[in-house]
């Protein structure tokens, strides 16, 4: 909105308050007390009274006759108010971020699935957590400067139900940077020489995202109660798998599993920087780190993790 607009909204907004306060001062003053008939209390009573006690009385009364409707207007003004305020915002806010992200983002080409079929292996927290977690992958691929396309498969049963009790916004995401699907990526994507299915029970080991392939992770939060869960699968299917080279550029002190969100931001965060190591020790919390009482050489650095809560271990 330009200054100028800025300043006539807020003109409008002054003049209806002062119209307001004006008309409640002649409602009060309209009258003379001497022509003035009371209309709860008998004309005695009213006549016994002091001049100021008489004016009191005639103001208050002619205030609850009017009182309602002078209310009336008084919240009208302020919603229609309110309402320019939101129209103003919506029309200005969305064009600027949109604008923003459309400079600065440049798509990776990549595909990125997550593998929402273990329902069955969770409880009602596990859910709710991993959901959360589809939440902040959508979140960081809006965000990101190479944003990938993101499918979210097998979406149904208590996982639906918890996007669709709680989590109901997910039906007005921007499908540009995910799609929220009920069918197995295997229907999606006939070509099974196109996916890898990533866990980290898989000997293989990749150096690179080919933009060729989609790389599947598994949407569970199973603290490590079903082991080659994910590698059990992608066998029985016939599709390759693979581990991420953690190993090969960090030490940590527990197994190479990490939740979703993490997962995910590994991968985007390496399409931008093209650097496993720095994409790897930017996305891992501190204590999963061998040695997480020395800092590592990007904090040496002044580059901060990012740490998560729900962790899937």
């Amino acid at each position: 909105m330009s200054d100028g607009e800025e300043q006539e909204s807020h003109q409008n907004t002054v003049e209806g308050i002062v119209s307001l306060a004006s008309e409640e001062k002649q409602i009060k003053s309209s009258r003379s007390v001497d022509e003035y008939v009371p209309k709860t209390i008998s004309m005695d009573v009213f006549k016994k009274m002091s001049r100021k006690q008489q004016k009191k009385h005639m103001r208050q009364e002619l205030w609850d006759a009017t009182a309602d409707d002078f209310k009336a207007k008084r919240r009208q003004k302020d919603k229609e108010s309110r309402k320019r305020r939101r129209q103003e915002k919506a029309r200005e806010e969305p064009k600027e971020k949109d604008a923003k992200r459309t400079l600065k983002q440049e798509h990776s080409g990549c595909r990125i699935i997550i593998d929402m079929d273990f329902d069955d292996r969770m409880g009602d927290h596990e859910i709710k957590s991993v959901c959360s977690q589809v939440g902040r992958c959508y979140a960081l691929n809006r965000q990101a400067s190479t944003p990938v396309y993101l499918h979210v498969t097998r979406l149904h049963d208590k996982c639906k139900r918890r996007f669709d009790a709680a989590m109901i916004q997910y039906c007005n995401w921007d499908t540009e940077y995910v799609r929220m699907e009920d069918s197995e990526y295997v229907d999606l994507f006939p070509q099974k020489d196109q996916l890898v299915y990533l866990t980290a029970d898989s000997p293989n080991v990749i150096e690179t995202l080919d933009p060729q392939k989609a790389y599947i992770i598994g949407g569970i939060v199973d603290k490590n109660r079903h082991p080659r869960l994910t590698l059990d699968k992608a066998e029985a299917q016939g599709i390759a798998h693979a581990q991420l080279p953690i190993g090969k550029y960090v030490r940590m002190s527990t197994r190479k599993i990490m939740t979703v969100n993490q997962i995910f931001e590994m991968l985007v965060r390496f399409l931008e920087l093209r650097d496993w190591e720095r994409a790897f020790l930017e996305t891992i919390p501190q204590r999963k780190f061998k040695d997480a009482d020395k800092p590592s050489p990007l904090e040496e650095c002044g580059i901060d993790r990012q740490c998560d809560e729900d962790e899937s271990e």
